[in-house]
């Protein structure tokens, strides 16, 4: 399937796997380069050498992650973005890789596999760095503190804007039951880092474990996560619902990528407050996963309606 950039950003699990565990891991010829992210960086480089070229390996052709960023930040001072004497890596906005997974070591990156989230940049200087520097999808300007999507019925939808390149990402989640691919347009989806400890889908789990073969509603979908993490555990059924048109949509996408089976779910754009009205079946676990500040009184009692229990992740 062809990416809005015409590119094929959008892969099966299969091809993206294989040797995942080594994709961003050094070569033996790698030049390993750890930098420190409060420290400015002409501190530590000079400034004046970096290019597409520097400490790029001779064998493999990536860069660590922080020698990107470093080339990052160079245009970002020529560009009059930043001021040089302040300069470090943590200026660089939030870099998020793709393929996304846990790692605990700094990523070698190849080309197009990071996505860069700037609360000060613009369309000119955006592509610049998709440019000239290789490894960079996609350039998008957005404020870290806002949260992406749509909170409620009575609030705005909140996007970023995408400046430069493709923001199409795709995230690994490595679990007990299975992997997971899970895609989302990053200008138009919240973030989600893959991690060690999955805090949200050990809850998941905890629960599913009461049940043989549950029926589910997973309330709030986002991309689908935990609901799709639910039919690779043992749900019998999940109810996708999301009140963000863009959410079921990356969900429904979602979905088809996890090979599940269409009789196995359905997929609602609704206030989670108003699909109670819709629903004759009775189901197992209602799911409510909220953004922060919205108040989820209601969508519980709304939800214990038609679920035998509800909870919050």
């Amino acid at each position: 399937m062809k990416c809005f950039c015409s590119q094929n950003c959008f892969k099966e699990f299969d091809d993206i796997s294989a040797n995942i565990n080594d994709f961003y891991s050094p070569c033996v010829d790698c030049n390993i380069i750890e930098l420190k992210k409060a420290t400015p960086l002409k501190r530590q480089l000079n400034l004046d050498d970096l290019d597409s070229d520097y400490a790029k390996c001779p064998s493999c052709g990536r860069r660590s992650l922080d020698i990107v960023l470093s080339h990052v930040i160079k245009i970002l001072i020529n560009q009059g973005i930043l001021k040089e004497s302040l300069a470090s890596l943590r200026r660089v906005g939030i870099p998020l890789i793709t393929p996304g997974l846990y790692l605990e070591e700094t990523p070698m990156l190849s080309d197009n596999t990071l996505v860069l989230i700037l609360e000060d940049i613009n369309e000119a200087v955006a592509e610049i760095i998709v440019d000239e520097v290789h490894e960079v999808k996609g350039v998008i300007r957005g404020n870290p503190k806002l949260t992406i999507g749509q909170l409620d019925s009575n609030s705005e939808i909140e996007e970023y804007k995408l400046l430069a390149g493709c923001d199409v990402r795709v995230d690994i989640l490595n679990t007990s039951v299975a992997d997971i691919v899970i895609y989302k347009q990053q200008s138009k989806l919240h973030i989600e880092f893959p991690r060690k400890n999955q805090g949200k889908i050990n809850q998941v789990q905890e629960i599913l474990n009461k049940y043989d073969n549950p029926r589910i509603i997973d309330g709030m979908c986002g991309p689908g996560t935990l609901g799709i993490y639910g039919l690779k555990s043992n749900a019998s059924f999940v109810l996708f619902n999301d009140i963000y048109k863009k959410a079921v949509e990356t969900t429904e996408f979602n979905l088809k990528i996890n090979q599940i089976p269409e009789d196995k779910y359905s997929i609602y754009n609704e206030d989670l407050n108003d699909l109670v009205n819709l629903i004759d079946e009775k189901y197992d676990i209602g799911i409510i996963d909220a953004f922060p500040g919205v108040n989820i009184d209601s969508f519980r009692e709304n939800l214990l309606k038609i679920c035998k229990e509800v909870i919050f992740v």
